[in-house]
């Protein structure tokens, strides 16, 4: 490393330590690096080294970082003892009021330590931390099934927690606001996923219930969520992923759409839907990848009858919607009319 690249590291200044309940700015803070200045960077924590490393550019950012996760002992005869092997207790946690700190009683020999332990466990948390450590719980289970990476959780974490702040869940279902920070997070991360992926997921939340979650929790934070309109690319590449299709379909599926919206042929229409219509227009068009309308129903959530009727609307203009020059022109006349 260069010595102005040690400077620039030396100048870094790490988060201030943990104390009070951070403010709802503070939440939303993102760290950056000084020298490949990306807004998006990936920046990764090596707690062996105690350093803040930039894997765009390889510059470390900060030192001394302390590890923050639980620390353990492992002993052959711990289990038979009973002794609790956590040395140092849980992660902070910054939504929490007390930063998830706390005193733990350890059982003893004494015939009353169990129930002092057992006593101390039911207080040690307030009601609403409880109900916040539940939610964040839920939160992590849906995020683990759909494999969302540790961000987007973390970012759904802090819209529930604001919206319990703000007392938006006193006296309605909590699990609909579960499900509607998780889908507020993917989007704010650009990593859309449909309101029926979070209702599979989701404790009996219906799409119904959902959506009316998701208007007021849009509503009550519109200062914090500035969502983008979705657009068909936010799902064409998972898509077309999941249906192992190559990309020359994926890119020409694209312009189909994007094309057919420009042009207001599906004006009104679900970008999904119209997604599953152009990638089911253009399969039909390949040699050896072509795609039923019941695979790619399945796939993307969006029914057979909804996939004919956006796929009649593009059908008439499918000579305009190809990409010039593109191979799947040639084959047009075998494009099957609905």
């Amino acid at each position: 490393m260069s010595q102005s690249d040690k400077n620039k590291s030396q100048s870094f200044s790490l988060p201030a330590p943990k104390g009070p309940t951070p403010t709802t700015k503070e939440l939303f803070n993102n760290v950056t690096c000084p020298v490949c200045k990306n807004p998006d960077p990936d920046i990764v924590e090596d707690y062996a080294r105690g350093d803040l490393i930039c894997r765009e550019c390889g510059v470390v950012i900060g030192d001394r970082i302390v590890d923050e996760h639980s620390e353990w002992r492992t002993f052959s005869n711990s289990e038979s003892t009973g002794s609790d092997p956590n040395r140092v207790g849980g992660p902070t946690n910054p939504l929490l009021s007390d930063s998830g700190l706390s005193t733990v009683i350890g059982k003893g020999n004494s015939k009353d330590s169990g129930a002092l332990s057992r006593m101390q466990n039911r207080g040690a948390l307030a009601s609403g931390d409880r109900t916040l450590l539940n939610g964040f719980k839920e939160i992590s289970r849906m995020g683990d099934h759909m494999g969302l990476p540790q961000m987007v959780m973390d970012t759904a974490n802090e819209l529930y927690k604001q919206m319990e702040d703000k007392k938006s869940l006193k006296g309605r279902s909590a699990d609909g606001f579960l499900a509607a920070s998780l889908y507020i997070a993917c989007r704010l991360k650009g990593i859309t996923r449909t309101f029926k992926e979070i209702c599979a997921l989701s404790n009996n939340v219906s799409k119904k219930d959902l959506n009316r979650c998701y208007k007021l929790m849009k509503e009550s934070l519109s200062t914090k969520v500035n969502l983008q309109a979705i657009s068909t690319e936010d799902f064409m590449t998972r898509f077309c992923v999941n249906l192992q299709l190559p990309k020359e379909i994926k890119q020409a599926a694209e312009h189909v759409s994007r094309t057919a919206t420009e042009l207001g042929i599906v004006a009104g229409k679900n970008p999904i839907s119209v997604a599953a219509a152009s990638i089911y227009m253009v399969s039909q068009l390949s040699e050896n990848d072509k795609r039923t309308q019941k695979t790619i129903s399945d796939i993307t959530g969006v029914s057979e009858v909804t996939i004919r009727n956006a796929y009649k609307d593009l059908y008439p203009k499918r000579d305009s919607l190809l990409p010039p020059g593109s191979t799947f022109l040639s084959n047009l006349a075998n494009l099957p009319a609905l």
